[in-house]
């Protein structure tokens, strides 16, 4: 990063080339097939957050650069995008443009932190309004009834058995209120960067291993994906034994739990394929990678009972457990990307020697 003093002029140039990159970004999200075609549109969906967001950019974002003159102005990623595109179209030979399209570095992390935002900042705000924030007010009064009808099942039958009864009836809404938690640190961690947030991004992954590692987990990938190799995605399986299916899931939720854990202790410096910062807090003073290990526990918990699903062909049973072990490769795989990338910080190194494994306390 410079130490030269960030100029009047600095702050212009990168505030509107911000606007053109990140206008660009919006109109380009808010007409994409991909999501026009799954998304019912309404005063309250992604395109229209991510404008008020934009717009809101647009309002405060120059005052604050020349209250505050951050010096990452000076290594500004929208103009490193914009001068590579202007590069595309100068009138040179054949060989000097093939020359020209080749990226340096910091345009490669231009590049890639940008997508990083723009696709995963999409992403979250997409599923706060389809999934989560219409659900609120239902989930939360649905689990408060479920909660008085359990105290009062607790003092006729007793208290395992009324909490049994909470988890039979409410678990699938705890899970979504979960969901709800761990999405808003997302989309703020995605859509945000700021010293004070302790979240400046230091580098990027900018390998392609990487990059496909962590959206293919993800809309729209997930449905390539599926095409060819199903998943079981119903969220609760009906189970018929009251036992086991309690059981089932108190350890989803439990699992859940964990992951909203993680990500709130990440906060801001949740967001993948950067580095923003490392924590050693619980619980990654455990394992290193206690997220990604919440997510491949509930990918088994969520396949486990698909065997004792009678309308499930074998075929299809098949399918699904190649799907499921696909998706356990794909966090395995994204654990070691994110970690080859994380290496190049010395701090990260020694955690490491101090943390020794990535899923399982002293196991794997």
């Amino acid at each position: 990063m410079s130490d030269i003093e960030v100029s009047n002029k600095d702050i212009l140039k990168h505030y509107f080339a911000s606007i053109v990159v990140y206008g660009v970004i919006w109109l380009l999200v808010s007409i994409w097939p991909l999501y026009e075609s799954v998304i019912e549109k309404s005063y309250w969906n992604y395109s229209s957050v991510l404008g008020i967001y934009y717009l809101l950019y647009i309002i405060f974002a120059l005052p604050v650069f020349f209250k505050f003159r951050p010096k990452s102005i000076k290594d500004s990623r929208a103009i490193a995008i914009l001068l590579y595109i202007k590069r595309q179209f100068g009138r040179v030979s054949a060989l000097e443009r093939l020359k020209n399209f080749e990226m340096t570095e910091a345009e490669k992390h231009a590049f890639v932190i940008t997508f990083v935002k723009a696709f995963f900042g999409v992403y979250c705000v997409n599923m706060l309004c389809t999934n989560y924030i219409p659900t609120f007010d239902y989930n939360v009064s649905f689990v408060g009834a479920m909660l008085n009808e359990a105290v009062s099942y607790s003092h006729a039958q007793g208290a395992i058995a009324g909490f049994a009864q909470f988890i039979d009836d409410s678990a699938d809404m705890i899970i979504n209120l979960t969901f709800l938690v761990t999405t808003l640190v997302f989309t703020f961690s995605y859509l945000t960067e700021a010293s004070f947030l302790k979240n400046k991004i230091k580098y990027a992954d900018i390998t392609p291993l990487g990059i496909l590692a962590c959206i293919l987990c993800y809309y729209p990938f997930t449905s390539v994906v599926s095409t060819f190799i199903p998943l079981y995605n119903q969220s609760l399986i009906p189970t018929p034994n009251p036992i086991l299916r309690i059981t089932f899931r108190c350890l989803l939720l439990l699992a859940c739990i964990v992951s909203m854990i993680a990500i709130l202790r990440l906060g801001t410096k949740s967001g993948n394929l950067t580095n923003r910062g490392i924590v050693k807090g619980f619980p990654y003073n455990i394992v290193r990678h206690p997220d990604y290990a919440a997510q491949m526990w509930i990918l088994i918990l969520l396949f486990i009972p698909v065997y004792g699903v009678a309308q499930v062909t074998l075929l299809n049973k098949i399918l699904f457990t190649f799907g499921t072990i696909f998706m356990l490769f794909l966090y395995y795989l994204r654990a070691i990307t994110e970690e080859r990338n994380l290496s190049k910080d010395q701090e990260y190194v020694e955690y490491m020697d101090k943390v020794k494994r990535r899923f399982i306390p002293w196991v794997f």
